[in-house]
This record gives C-alpha cells, sequence and structure tokens, in this order.
C-alpha cells in the first residue's frame, strides 16, 4: 500500500526541498507545488510534493499514521487511538475538513 507523508521542510533549493520525515531527511521533488519556504509542510507521495499542508492539518494526519502503526504492530491502547482519530471516533456526523472534498479552485 502506497500512502502520502506529511513532510517538513529543511531547506529548498527551487525545484526540490529536503524535508524531514521523524529523524530521516529525503531529497522532495517540488516543481507540482513550487518552491517551499524552511517551516512549510507538504504532503509527499513518491518522492514529490503533492501539495502544501497547515502545520495543524500535518500534525494531525502524522498522529493517525502513528496510532495505525502502533495498530498493525500490536501496542496501541484504546486512548491512543481515540487521541489520533478523535474527530472520527466523536461521531458528529460530519467529515474532517481534510476529508471534505475541496474546491476545484483550491
Amino acid at each position: 500500500m502506497c500512502i502520502a507523508i506529511p513532510m517538513q521542510v529543511v531547506s529548498s533549493d527551487g525545484l526540490s526541498a529536503c524535508c524531514r520525515n521523524g529523524p530521516e531527511e529525503v531529497r522532495v521533488n517540488t516543481e507540482l507545488t513550487g518552491r517551499a519556504q524552511p517551516g512549510d509542510w507538504l504532503l509527499v507521495f513518491q518522492g514529490s510534493a503533492v501539495r502544501p499542508m497547515e502545520q495543524s492539518e500535518a500534525l494531525q494526519m502524522r498522529a493517525a499514521l502513528g496510532a495505525l502503526s502502533s495498530v498493525m504492530e500490536g501496542t496501541a491502547t484504546r486512548e491512543d487511538i481515540d487521541a489520533a482519530f478523535a474527530d472520527i471516533t466523536a461521531h458528529t456526523g460530519e467529515l474532517p475538513d481534510f476529508l471534505k472534498p475541496r474546491s476545484r479552485g483550491s
């Protein structure tokens, strides 16, 4: 299964950026998103930035991915899952903002 990962920009040199994923740093192609600044967050899929992200969305997604890893390893607690997926486990009947369809202009 391939998934996109939120990564934080460490440095940028035009059409690529050095991005951090936890302790790992990787070179990411930014041709689709344009020049990124250190501290920016990018959603990265197979070595290419797909779109810029707000920090809150990136951290929420990283928490969810961490919780999924814990579930797969068998180390997750109910509290871990509830914290990482609070917007889903709250059963509000509404999709969280990051899952709502985006307009074509955004």
